[in-house]
């Protein structure tokens, strides 16, 4: 029972302890921007807006687009399956549009090979993904294409979600641990040359780099998958701390119930699937970035990480009791106190004054609220990409 255990423990401990590395390494200084970077000319840019009936707030991010245009750049609207204004709002806003009607193939990543399929005819240099219920810092699509071209790598920039003035103790919990993922561990990997998942929105790609992958993969986690396949290819993503996208997290627990379940449904799915493909590939090829990217995969979301570190401590806490070994227990109980730390530490080194205080304090109920999210994937499996509802 105690070699069990032990075994157990190692599993849990793996990421966190990767976890824990990320956090440590955000820490550190920034490194100088690269002199191919800072020389590389400006490349032609098409931002591409997948939308579907968003009327109410797409017309911000087309706006934040728009203002970042120069000659021979693009902003295109994919108006995917919608039944209500979107694509009229768009086009007042300044931005191209482009209808999409397919009931059966539903879902961002059909929309974004829609989108390939329209710019052919005059390719840009660079492809931007942005969600249409995000804003866009000043000059963030330059620092992404220029990035992206010069080191002929994915780039994905700052996705955050913003603790909206307001928000309940559950929404200010869920900022920060997007935050996390999102902001500090890729910053970490950063510091390292190591690359990074794609996380959504501010995804920046060499035009020939999506010529060779399956961007209507049909995944519920269509970013993450497409960063795997990219990864597997020869080209992992790398992170730009400069691009600041930012998103919101639904106000409403049913929609934000919704959300997680479908994507963190499909991130465990990914977990299984291409983990064991990228370790296997980054020994067989010698690759340490590859590497890098399988570990970094292997860290479930934190909430979950959470429950199984707690459910796994107890059975070290009752294997002592029974006359086991100390050695899980101690072991759990380090991992814990690190990743603790790292937590209370990266909140507030890097966010502290966009999350206070109460987004620390209200994690606990967070990860509580979480369960039933975590029961709900074993008797209710999602299948099908489903639109979040907005505020």
């Amino acid at each position: 029972m105690s070699l069990l255990l032990l075994f157990l423990s190692v599993i849990v401990l793996i990421p966190i302890a990767m976890f824990v590395l990320e956090c440590a390494l955000s820490f550190l200084p920034a490194a100088k921007k690269s002199e191919s970077v800072e020389a590389h000319s400006r490349p032609r840019i098409a931002t591409v807006i997948p939308a579907h009936n968003e009327e109410a707030g797409i017309g911000d991010t087309v706006r934040d687009a728009v203002s970042q245009l120069v000659d021979g750049d693009r902003v295109l609207v994919i108006a995917d399956n919608c039944s209500d204004n979107t694509a009229e709002v768009a086009r007042r806003c300044g931005a191209e549009v482009a209808v999409r009607n397919n009931l059966e193939l539903r879902g961002k990543s059909y929309a974004l090979e829609f989108a390939l399929e329209v710019l052919s005819d005059d390719p840009p240099e660079v492809v931007i993904f942005v969600d249409a219920d995000c804003r866009l810092s000043p000059n963030s699509l330059t620092d992404l294409a220029v990035k992206a071209v010069s080191m002929d790598r994915p780039v994905q920039g700052s996705y955050i979600f913003g603790g909206k003035e307001g928000s309940v103790a559950s929404n200010l919990a869920s900022s920060l641990t997007l935050r996390f993922k999102n902001h500090i561990r890729p910053l970490g990997s950063a510091r390292l040359g190591m690359p990074c998942q794609l996380t959504g929105s501010g995804m920046a790609f060499p035009w020939h780099m999506l010529q060779g992958v399956n961007v209507a993969n049909g995944s519920l986690t269509e970013d993450a998958e497409l960063g795997v396949d990219l990864a597997l290819a020869g080209y992992p993503p790398i992170f730009c701390a400069e691009a600041k996208i930012d998103g919101s997290v639904p106000k409403a627990w049913d929609a934000h119930v919704q959300q997680r379940r479908r994507w963190e449904q499909g991130y465990l799915q990914s977990i299984l699937t291409n983990a064991p493909k990228m370790f296997f590939k980054s020994i067989t090829n010698g690759q340490p970035s590859l590497l890098w990217s399988a570990l970094d995969l292997c860290i479930a979301p934190l909430a979950l990480l959470g429950l199984v570190w707690f459910i796994t401590f107890c059975f070290a806490v009752v294997t002592v009791f029974l006359g086991g070994s100390w050695l899980p227990l101690a072991m759990l109980s380090i991992g814990a106190v690190a990743m603790g730390a790292c937590i209370v530490l990266g909140w507030f080194v890097h966010c502290r004054k966009e999350v206070g205080i109460k987004s620390l304090l209200s994690i606990p109920w967070f990860v509580l609220r979480k369960v039933t999210i975590y029961a709900s994937l074993l008797f209710k499996r999602e299948k099908v990409w489903l639109r979040t509802e907005r505020d």
